[in-house]
Protein backbone atom coordinates (compact mmCIF):
# COMPACT_ATOMS: atom_id res chain seq x y z
CA UNK A 1 0.00 0.00 0.00
CA UNK A 2 1.73 2.83 -0.82
CA UNK A 3 -0.08 5.25 0.86
CA UNK A 4 -2.32 5.51 3.93
CA UNK A 5 -6.29 6.33 3.60
CA UNK A 6 -8.79 6.99 5.43
CA UNK A 7 -12.74 7.06 4.65
CA UNK A 8 -13.55 10.12 6.60
CA UNK A 9 -17.16 9.19 8.49
CA UNK A 10 -18.01 12.91 9.66
CA UNK A 11 -21.59 14.39 9.19
CA UNK A 12 -21.92 17.36 6.71
CA UNK A 13 -21.60 20.28 9.44
CA UNK A 14 -19.55 23.24 9.83
CA UNK A 15 -17.03 23.68 13.43
CA UNK A 16 -17.82 27.31 14.45
CA UNK A 17 -15.09 26.58 17.17
CA UNK A 18 -11.99 27.54 14.77
CA UNK A 19 -9.80 25.61 16.35
CA UNK A 20 -6.40 25.26 14.53
CA UNK A 21 -3.59 22.60 15.02
CA UNK A 22 0.22 23.33 14.14
CA UNK A 23 1.81 20.57 12.39
CA UNK A 24 5.32 19.80 11.36
CA UNK A 25 6.00 16.66 9.06
CA UNK A 26 9.17 14.84 8.72
CA UNK A 27 10.99 13.30 6.11
CA UNK A 28 14.76 12.43 5.38
CA UNK A 29 15.62 15.10 7.86
CA UNK A 30 13.47 17.95 6.26
CA UNK A 31 10.80 19.78 8.41
CA UNK A 32 7.93 21.37 7.38
CA UNK A 33 5.59 22.98 9.58
CA UNK A 34 2.19 24.81 8.95
CA UNK A 35 -0.61 25.61 10.66
CA UNK A 36 -4.60 24.28 9.87
CA UNK A 37 -8.07 24.70 11.11
CA UNK A 38 -8.94 20.92 12.93
CA UNK A 39 -12.11 20.67 11.11
CA UNK A 40 -9.85 20.43 7.88
CA UNK A 41 -8.10 17.59 8.93
CA UNK A 42 -9.94 15.75 6.43
CA UNK A 43 -11.79 17.89 3.71
CA UNK A 44 -15.52 17.52 2.75
CA UNK A 45 -15.67 17.50 -1.22
CA UNK A 46 -13.74 13.96 -1.46
CA UNK A 47 -14.27 10.43 -0.22
CA UNK A 48 -10.73 9.85 0.80
CA UNK A 49 -7.50 11.84 1.79
CA UNK A 50 -3.96 11.12 2.61
CA UNK A 51 -3.35 13.91 4.65
CA UNK A 52 -1.15 14.39 6.57
CA UNK A 53 1.03 11.64 4.92
CA UNK A 54 2.09 12.52 1.18
CA UNK A 55 5.07 11.01 -0.13
CA UNK A 56 7.38 13.66 1.46
CA UNK A 57 6.45 13.39 4.96
CA UNK A 58 7.07 10.22 7.60
CA UNK A 59 6.23 11.43 10.79
CA UNK A 60 4.03 14.27 12.07
CA UNK A 61 3.60 16.08 14.96
CA UNK A 62 0.22 17.94 15.65
CA UNK A 63 -0.28 20.34 18.56
CA UNK A 64 -3.89 20.19 19.20
CA UNK A 65 -5.87 22.33 21.92
CA UNK A 66 -7.85 19.55 23.57
CA UNK A 67 -10.78 21.48 25.52
CA UNK A 68 -11.43 23.71 22.18
CA UNK A 69 -11.70 19.77 19.85
CA UNK A 70 -13.77 18.30 23.10
CA UNK A 71 -16.61 21.04 23.09
CA UNK A 72 -17.06 20.94 19.06
CA UNK A 73 -18.66 17.53 17.97
CA UNK A 74 -17.20 18.26 14.48
CA UNK A 75 -13.56 18.29 15.37
CA UNK A 76 -14.42 15.62 17.92
CA UNK A 77 -14.97 13.24 15.14
CA UNK A 78 -12.35 14.28 13.27
CA UNK A 79 -10.24 13.01 16.12
CA UNK A 80 -12.36 9.79 16.81
CA UNK A 81 -12.86 9.21 13.29
CA UNK A 82 -9.71 9.92 11.37
CA UNK A 83 -6.98 9.14 14.24
CA UNK A 84 -8.79 6.23 16.07
CA UNK A 85 -8.89 7.48 19.19
CA UNK A 86 -10.72 6.10 21.62
CA UNK A 87 -13.74 8.06 22.40
CA UNK A 88 -13.52 7.95 26.51
CA UNK A 89 -10.79 9.64 25.78
CA UNK A 90 -12.46 12.81 25.66
CA UNK A 91 -14.71 12.18 28.42
CA UNK A 92 -13.82 14.51 32.08
CA UNK A 93 -12.85 11.40 33.68
CA UNK A 94 -9.80 10.97 31.92
CA UNK A 95 -9.11 14.42 31.55
CA UNK A 96 -9.08 14.54 35.27
CA UNK A 97 -6.45 11.94 35.34
CA UNK A 98 -2.58 12.30 36.86
CA UNK A 99 -1.39 9.78 34.68
CA UNK A 100 -2.03 6.73 32.27
CA UNK A 101 -0.88 4.40 29.63
CA UNK A 102 -3.07 2.69 26.96
CA UNK A 103 -2.48 1.23 23.67
CA UNK A 104 -4.46 -1.08 20.92
CA UNK A 105 -3.91 -3.01 17.57
CA UNK A 106 -5.76 -3.02 14.30
CA UNK A 107 -5.28 -5.99 12.21
CA UNK A 108 -6.41 -6.74 8.72
CA UNK A 109 -7.94 -9.37 7.54
CA UNK A 110 -4.79 -11.68 7.08
CA UNK A 111 -4.37 -10.52 10.93
CA UNK A 112 -1.41 -8.60 10.49
CA UNK A 113 -0.78 -5.97 12.75
CA UNK A 114 -1.21 -2.32 10.23
CA UNK A 115 -1.58 0.05 12.82
CA UNK A 116 -0.73 0.58 16.20
CA UNK A 117 -2.04 3.18 18.81
CA UNK A 118 -0.89 4.53 22.06
CA UNK A 119 -2.43 7.26 24.71
CA UNK A 120 -0.37 8.22 27.63
CA UNK A 121 -0.77 11.29 29.89
CA UNK A 122 1.63 12.34 32.64
CA UNK A 123 1.68 15.16 34.92
CA UNK A 124 4.41 17.13 36.87
CA UNK A 125 4.37 19.24 39.64
CA UNK A 126 7.75 21.63 39.45
CA UNK A 127 8.34 23.65 42.75
CA UNK A 128 10.26 26.89 41.54
CA UNK A 129 13.61 27.17 42.38
CA UNK A 130 14.36 28.60 45.75
CA UNK A 131 15.51 31.74 46.44
CA UNK A 132 16.08 34.82 48.91
CA UNK A 133 13.19 36.56 48.28
CA UNK A 134 10.69 33.33 47.80
CA UNK A 135 12.04 32.36 51.03
CA UNK A 136 10.03 34.38 52.83
CA UNK A 137 6.93 34.32 50.60
CA UNK A 138 4.42 31.45 49.59
CA UNK A 139 5.84 28.41 47.55
CA UNK A 140 5.20 28.92 44.31
CA UNK A 141 4.76 26.02 41.77
CA UNK A 142 3.97 24.84 38.36
CA UNK A 143 2.14 22.10 36.56
CA UNK A 144 3.97 20.32 33.35
CA UNK A 145 1.72 17.80 31.43
CA UNK A 146 2.59 15.34 28.70
CA UNK A 147 -0.64 14.64 26.92
CA UNK A 148 0.51 12.35 24.04
CA UNK A 149 -1.14 10.01 21.70
CA UNK A 150 0.63 8.63 18.66
CA UNK A 151 -0.62 6.26 15.74
CA UNK A 152 1.70 4.29 13.67
CA UNK A 153 1.41 2.82 10.27
CA UNK A 154 2.97 -0.20 8.65
CA UNK A 155 4.20 1.75 6.30
CA UNK A 156 6.57 3.12 9.50
CA UNK A 157 5.11 6.59 9.52
CA UNK A 158 3.53 8.11 12.43
CA UNK A 159 1.62 10.74 13.87
CA UNK A 160 1.83 12.41 16.80
CA UNK A 161 -0.55 14.34 18.64
CA UNK A 162 0.16 16.44 21.58
CA UNK A 163 -2.46 18.24 23.55
CA UNK A 164 -2.74 21.48 25.62
CA UNK A 165 1.69 21.70 26.10
CA UNK A 166 2.94 24.70 27.54
CA UNK A 167 4.72 26.68 25.11
CA UNK A 168 8.49 25.61 26.14
CA UNK A 169 7.27 22.16 26.49
CA UNK A 170 5.92 22.37 22.93
CA UNK A 171 8.91 23.35 21.81
CA UNK A 172 10.92 20.92 23.40
CA UNK A 173 8.31 18.16 22.23
CA UNK A 174 8.60 19.29 19.03
CA UNK A 175 12.57 18.95 18.73
CA UNK A 176 12.89 15.87 20.57
CA UNK A 177 10.09 14.12 18.11
CA UNK A 178 12.13 15.68 15.36
CA UNK A 179 15.66 16.35 15.43
CA UNK A 180 18.02 13.13 15.49
CA UNK A 181 15.73 10.79 13.90
CA UNK A 182 16.79 7.57 12.02
CA UNK A 183 14.59 6.50 9.64
CA UNK A 184 15.43 3.13 11.01
CA UNK A 185 13.98 3.44 14.51
CA UNK A 186 10.74 4.35 12.18
CA UNK A 187 10.14 0.76 12.00
CA UNK A 188 9.20 0.54 16.05
CA UNK A 189 5.49 2.12 17.14
CA UNK A 190 7.24 2.71 20.74
CA UNK A 191 10.12 4.70 19.35
CA UNK A 192 8.45 8.22 20.13
CA UNK A 193 8.29 6.75 24.02
CA UNK A 194 12.07 6.25 23.97
CA UNK A 195 11.90 10.60 23.05
CA UNK A 196 8.93 11.01 25.81
CA UNK A 197 10.17 8.72 28.56
CA UNK A 198 13.95 11.38 28.56
CA UNK A 199 12.10 14.19 28.72
CA UNK A 200 9.72 12.56 31.77
CA UNK A 201 13.14 11.56 33.27
CA UNK A 202 14.33 15.46 33.26
CA UNK A 203 11.49 17.38 34.31
CA UNK A 204 10.61 14.98 36.98
CA UNK A 205 14.81 14.95 37.96
CA UNK A 206 13.83 18.74 38.38
CA UNK A 207 11.12 18.95 40.16
CA UNK A 208 12.43 15.86 42.88
CA UNK A 209 15.68 18.53 43.40
CA UNK A 210 13.52 21.72 43.39
CA UNK A 211 11.90 19.87 46.28
CA UNK A 212 15.45 18.64 47.97
CA UNK A 213 16.84 22.20 48.14
CA UNK A 214 13.56 23.52 50.07
CA UNK A 215 14.36 20.34 52.13
CA UNK A 216 17.96 21.20 52.91
CA UNK A 217 16.97 24.89 53.60
CA UNK A 218 15.11 23.90 56.62
CA UNK A 219 18.04 21.18 57.56
CA UNK A 220 20.48 24.26 57.69
CA UNK A 221 17.99 26.00 60.12
CA UNK A 222 20.26 28.14 62.68
CA UNK A 223 17.42 27.38 65.50
CA UNK A 224 17.46 23.60 64.58
CA UNK A 225 19.90 22.68 67.56
CA UNK A 226 17.93 22.57 70.81
CA UNK A 227 21.15 23.31 72.50
CA UNK A 228 21.63 26.52 71.17
CA UNK A 229 18.27 27.49 72.32
CA UNK A 230 18.14 30.91 74.79
CA UNK A 231 14.11 31.88 73.60
CA UNK A 232 11.50 29.83 72.59
CA UNK A 233 11.83 29.32 68.79
CA UNK A 234 8.95 30.29 66.34
CA UNK A 235 9.20 27.47 63.83
CA UNK A 236 6.62 27.91 60.47
CA UNK A 237 5.03 24.93 60.63
CA UNK A 238 2.42 25.91 57.69
CA UNK A 239 5.49 26.47 55.25
CA UNK A 240 6.90 23.03 56.73
CA UNK A 241 3.64 21.90 56.09
CA UNK A 242 3.24 22.76 52.77
CA UNK A 243 6.20 21.71 51.48
CA UNK A 244 4.87 18.29 52.56
CA UNK A 245 2.28 18.81 50.69
CA UNK A 246 3.84 19.37 47.43
CA UNK A 247 6.33 16.30 48.12
CA UNK A 248 3.45 14.26 48.54
CA UNK A 249 2.22 15.42 44.60
CA UNK A 250 5.50 14.59 43.26
CA UNK A 251 6.11 11.46 44.79
CA UNK A 252 2.14 10.52 43.11
CA UNK A 253 3.12 12.03 39.54
CA UNK A 254 6.29 10.26 40.15
CA UNK A 255 4.73 6.79 40.69
CA UNK A 256 2.72 7.51 37.76
CA UNK A 257 5.27 7.85 36.15
CA UNK A 258 7.29 5.16 36.87
CA UNK A 259 4.11 2.92 36.27
CA UNK A 260 3.87 4.13 32.45
CA UNK A 261 7.10 3.58 31.73
CA UNK A 262 6.94 -0.15 33.16
CA UNK A 263 3.66 -0.66 31.02
CA UNK A 264 5.69 0.58 28.16
CA UNK A 265 8.22 -1.52 28.44
CA UNK A 266 5.46 -4.39 29.08
CA UNK A 267 3.78 -4.35 25.77
CA UNK A 268 7.05 -3.28 23.90
CA UNK A 269 8.48 -6.70 24.92
CA UNK A 270 4.99 -8.33 23.79
CA UNK A 271 5.49 -6.45 20.57
CA UNK A 272 8.95 -8.20 20.01
CA UNK A 273 7.85 -11.62 20.77
CA UNK A 274 5.25 -11.20 18.15
CA UNK A 275 8.11 -9.99 15.62
CA UNK A 276 11.07 -12.69 17.02
CA UNK A 277 10.56 -14.50 13.25
CA UNK A 278 12.18 -10.81 11.09
CA UNK A 279 15.70 -10.57 12.00
CA UNK A 280 16.00 -6.99 10.40
CA UNK A 281 13.76 -5.05 12.70
CA UNK A 282 15.43 -7.12 15.79
CA UNK A 283 18.41 -4.41 16.47
CA UNK A 284 15.97 -1.83 16.10
CA UNK A 285 13.75 -3.00 18.35
CA UNK A 286 16.80 -3.96 20.80
CA UNK A 287 18.13 -0.54 20.78
CA UNK A 288 14.33 1.04 21.49
CA UNK A 289 13.68 -1.13 24.39
CA UNK A 290 17.43 -0.71 26.08
CA UNK A 291 16.48 3.06 25.91
CA UNK A 292 13.25 2.45 27.45
CA UNK A 293 14.59 0.12 30.12
CA UNK A 294 17.33 2.53 31.23
CA UNK A 295 14.88 5.53 31.15
CA UNK A 296 12.44 3.76 33.70
CA UNK A 297 15.54 3.02 36.21
CA UNK A 298 16.09 6.48 36.20
CA UNK A 299 12.55 7.71 36.69
CA UNK A 300 13.33 4.62 39.67
CA UNK A 301 16.03 6.19 41.20
CA UNK A 302 14.41 9.76 41.09
CA UNK A 303 11.52 7.53 42.83
CA UNK A 304 13.92 6.79 45.66
CA UNK A 305 15.08 10.21 46.05
CA UNK A 306 11.64 11.46 46.20
CA UNK A 307 11.03 9.09 49.19
CA UNK A 308 13.85 10.31 50.76
CA UNK A 309 13.18 14.16 50.61
CA UNK A 310 9.95 13.14 52.16
CA UNK A 311 11.16 11.18 55.39
CA UNK A 312 13.55 13.77 55.64
CA UNK A 313 11.16 16.58 56.07
CA UNK A 314 8.70 14.50 58.09
CA UNK A 315 12.28 14.03 60.00
CA UNK A 316 12.70 17.76 60.57
CA UNK A 317 8.90 17.85 61.33
CA UNK A 318 9.27 15.89 64.10
CA UNK A 319 12.55 17.48 65.45
CA UNK A 320 10.84 20.49 65.98
CA UNK A 321 8.02 19.65 67.37
CA UNK A 322 10.49 17.56 69.93
CA UNK A 323 12.36 21.02 70.45
CA UNK A 324 9.38 22.64 71.13
CA UNK A 325 8.10 20.18 73.80
CA UNK A 326 11.89 20.12 74.94
CA UNK A 327 12.08 24.10 75.26
CA UNK A 328 8.52 23.57 77.35
CA UNK A 329 9.96 21.15 79.54
CA UNK A 330 13.18 23.39 80.10
CA UNK A 331 10.46 25.94 81.39
CA UNK A 332 8.76 23.93 83.78
CA UNK A 333 11.57 22.29 85.08
CA UNK A 334 12.61 25.89 85.89
CA UNK A 335 9.10 26.90 86.94
CA UNK A 336 9.67 23.31 89.07
CA UNK A 337 12.76 24.46 90.76
CA UNK A 338 11.03 28.16 91.71
CA UNK A 339 8.21 26.39 93.30
CA UNK A 340 10.56 23.95 95.15
CA UNK A 341 12.81 27.04 96.69
CA UNK A 342 9.03 29.05 97.69
CA UNK A 343 8.18 26.15 99.15
CA UNK A 344 11.84 25.23 101.09
CA UNK A 345 11.45 29.20 102.21
CA UNK A 346 7.69 28.36 103.52
CA UNK A 347 9.10 25.57 105.18
CA UNK A 348 11.61 27.73 107.23
CA UNK A 349 8.77 29.92 107.50
CA UNK A 350 6.41 27.17 109.39
CA UNK A 351 9.35 26.11 111.39
CA UNK A 352 9.75 29.44 112.65
CA UNK A 353 6.13 30.23 113.49
CA UNK A 354 6.10 26.38 114.78
CA UNK A 355 8.75 27.56 117.90
CA UNK A 356 7.28 30.47 118.62
CA UNK A 357 3.54 28.94 118.73
CA UNK A 358 3.90 27.13 122.24
CA UNK A 359 5.69 30.08 123.56
CA UNK A 360 2.40 32.00 122.92
CA UNK A 361 0.70 29.19 124.25
CA UNK A 362 2.36 28.87 127.36
CA UNK A 363 2.09 32.46 127.95
CA UNK A 364 -1.75 32.19 127.59
CA UNK A 365 -2.43 29.50 129.61
CA UNK A 366 -0.54 30.50 132.75
CA UNK A 367 -1.19 34.04 132.13
CA UNK A 368 1.73 34.49 134.35
CA UNK A 369 3.06 37.88 134.90
CA UNK A 370 7.15 37.30 135.15
CA UNK A 371 8.45 41.04 135.71
CA UNK A 372 7.41 43.38 138.60
CA UNK A 373 8.29 46.86 138.58
CA UNK A 374 8.38 47.49 142.07
CA UNK A 375 10.15 51.01 142.86
CA UNK A 376 10.56 52.41 139.58
CA UNK A 377 12.30 49.36 138.28
CA UNK A 378 12.00 46.19 135.86
CA UNK A 379 12.64 42.41 137.95
CA UNK A 380 12.07 39.08 137.10
CA UNK A 381 9.50 37.59 139.50
CA UNK A 382 10.87 34.12 141.29
CA UNK A 383 8.50 32.19 139.11
CA UNK A 384 10.16 32.70 135.90
CA UNK A 385 11.75 29.53 135.56
CA UNK A 386 8.16 27.41 135.39
CA UNK A 387 7.22 29.65 131.92
CA UNK A 388 10.65 28.39 130.21
CA UNK A 389 10.05 24.42 131.95
CA UNK A 390 6.66 24.12 129.84
CA UNK A 391 7.87 26.06 126.86
CA UNK A 392 10.88 24.18 126.51
CA UNK A 393 8.80 21.33 126.97
CA UNK A 394 5.92 21.95 124.52
CA UNK A 395 8.43 23.19 121.98
CA UNK A 396 10.10 19.68 121.82
CA UNK A 397 6.83 17.99 121.85
CA UNK A 398 5.28 19.93 118.97
CA UNK A 399 8.86 18.89 117.07
CA UNK A 400 9.51 15.60 117.69
CA UNK A 401 5.02 15.46 116.71
CA UNK A 402 5.97 17.25 113.37
CA UNK A 403 8.94 15.47 112.66
CA UNK A 404 7.23 11.98 113.25
CA UNK A 405 4.24 13.21 111.47
CA UNK A 406 6.94 13.67 108.21
CA UNK A 407 8.38 10.25 108.14
CA UNK A 408 4.87 8.59 108.45
CA UNK A 409 3.63 10.43 105.27
CA UNK A 410 6.75 9.79 103.54
CA UNK A 411 5.90 6.30 104.09
CA UNK A 412 2.98 6.15 103.07
CA UNK A 413 3.65 8.00 100.02
CA UNK A 414 7.15 7.07 99.26
CA UNK A 415 8.52 3.54 98.98
CA UNK A 416 6.61 1.45 101.14
CA UNK A 417 3.40 2.81 99.15
CA UNK A 418 5.07 2.42 95.61
CA UNK A 419 5.87 -1.08 96.08
CA UNK A 420 3.22 -1.61 97.54
CA UNK A 421 1.22 -0.29 94.17
CA UNK A 422 3.13 -2.34 91.78
CA UNK A 423 2.90 -5.63 93.45
CA UNK A 424 -0.83 -4.91 93.49
CA UNK A 425 -0.68 -4.50 89.21
CA UNK A 426 2.01 -7.48 88.83
CA UNK A 427 -0.74 -9.58 90.68
CA UNK A 428 -3.46 -9.54 87.50
CA UNK A 429 -1.02 -10.12 84.51
CA UNK A 430 -0.07 -13.31 86.71
CA UNK A 431 -3.78 -14.23 86.73
CA UNK A 432 -4.47 -13.12 83.02
CA UNK A 433 -1.42 -15.36 81.79
CA UNK A 434 -2.71 -18.36 83.82
CA UNK A 435 -6.18 -18.25 82.37
CA UNK A 436 -4.51 -17.92 78.80
CA UNK A 437 -2.25 -21.21 79.44
CA UNK A 438 -5.54 -23.18 80.25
Amino acid sequence: MDSVKFEPNILSGKCSCQSTASVTTWKEGKQSKKRVKTSDLIPQDIKTTEWPFGPDSDVAFMVIKANEVRNCIVCRTVFIEKFRMPQFWWTDTYKRMNGYFGMEYERNDDGIIETCSTWSRALIKQPEPLTDLAASLDLQYRWTKFNIFTRWYIEEKTIILAFDPVETVQKRLGEMFMNCLDEEELRDPYWPYTRILEELVSFQGSSIWSLRDLVRSIELSPNRDPRTLREKPNYDYSRMHDIARHSIHVSETLDLSVKLSRDVIQEHEKWMKLHTNIPFYTRTYSNTHSRLVFFSHALFSLRCRSSSNHQRLSNEIQLRFHTDAQYDSQVSVEISNSAKSDGASMRWIAIVSLIFLPANLVSSVFSTTFFETANGMISVTNDFWIYWAALVAVTIMTLALWFCLSQFNAQIGGKRFRTFTVWKKAEKPIKISAQCAI
